[in-house]
């Protein structure tokens, strides 16, 4: 194999595996999105999106993958998971170049129409709950739990994005792992969205080992929000993995201040969606609390993550954007 030229049966599957077109890029952001650079702070995005299939999860979903046994593998033909997007989509797609057939998705009734059409593009089986939105991934109630019930059949797998362990270990090793060599120690606030919270667990706990002194925001939604992927602030105390234990703080943000920064990263040439916008707004805001309080130090530098594109909710920046929109 050349350097980006994938040739024979496995390439399509080689250029899917993780870290095979190189680290993506970290961009700072200029002033019309930084406030905070006149005060030597500079704030950088890492554009994960930018890998082949477009989002933040198709790295976990190719770790959970690759960590089945080939035996087990094998046996395999329908994989089951609890999700409305971008993990849902990752794992339709690289499930077929792991030799498993079909892949189901349990959604509830609210997911947008778009959002389904897609997944069906693709060639997801959508299953309807009738369960809560954001269930409480402990509780036998809900997507999350009918997910793993419907996994227990022979020849069916549920990987469980929320409680798999490969989740922070891949994210963890790829994203910190880039972070890290393309930064060094020179890094001082990371932020990320709590969804799973696989991700933000896995990098941060990655990354604090080799920076120790690095402050870490987890973003969430404002109670009553609604930003496709991230949990709102009364959700994340439903969740598995122990994010609370390496994140420093957690910023809820709403609705209009992440599709509105999502929107000005996108006119700048940035095409990330709205839980990348929530980011950038919690970094923002914590920023300005930090110049308030005379806590903010020179030569600062932060990183946020491009998780997706904005294209699977043109719609919703509509809806919610109308006036911005209409300039």
């Amino acid at each position: 194999m050349q350097k980006n030229i994938f040739k024979g049966e496995k390439a399509i599957f080689n250029y899917l595996t993780p870290g095979a077109t190189g680290p993506t890029p970290i961009i700072e952001l200029p002033s019309r999105l930084n406030p905070y650079l006149k005060d030597d702070v500079h704030i950088y995005i890492k554009l994960i999106q930018s890998v082949p299939l477009s989002n933040i999860k198709s790295i976990p979903a190719w770790y959970m993958l690759s960590a089945i046994p080939e035996k087990e593998l094998k046996n395999i033909n329908d994989l089951v998971e609890y999700s409305s997007g971008n993990m849902a989509l990752s794992l339709t797609i690289l499930s077929r170049h792991f030799g498993i057939k079909n892949m189901h998705t349990i959604i509830t009734p609210d997911v947008p129409k778009n959002k389904q059409n897609l997944l069906k593009l693709l060639g997801t089986d959508l299953i309807i709950s009738d369960g809560p939105s954001c269930p409480d991934v402990r509780a036998q109630l809900g997507g999350v739990w009918e997910a793993t019930q419907m996994g227990k059949q022979p020849g069916w797998k549920n990987l469980g994005q929320y409680s798999n362990a490969n989740i922070p270990k891949g994210t963890g090793q790829r994203i910190g792992g880039e972070i890290f060599k393309q930064l060094g120690n020179k890094l001082d606030i990371f932020c990320a969205a709590i969804g799973t919270s696989g991700t933000v667990y896995g990098i941060s706990s990655y990354l604090k080992k080799k920076i120790p002194k690095l402050y870490v925001i987890a973003a969430s939604g404002k109670k009553g929000s609604s930003i496709p992927g991230p949990r709102t602030e009364e959700h994340v105390k439903k969740l598995h993995f122990p994010w609370a234990e390496t994140v420093d703080l957690e910023f809820p943000i709403g609705t209009e201040d992440a599709f509105g920064a999502s929107l000005k990263l996108i006119r700048e040439g940035i095409f990330v969606g709205p839980s990348s916008g929530m980011q950038l707004a919690a970094t923002l805001e914590v920023l300005k609390k930090m110049k308030k309080e005379n806590r903010l130090k020179k030569n600062t530098n932060a990183v946020i993550l491009g998780c997706d594109t904005m294209f699977p909710y043109i719609e919703e920046y509509f809806d919610i954007l109308p006036e911005i929109l209409k300039k």
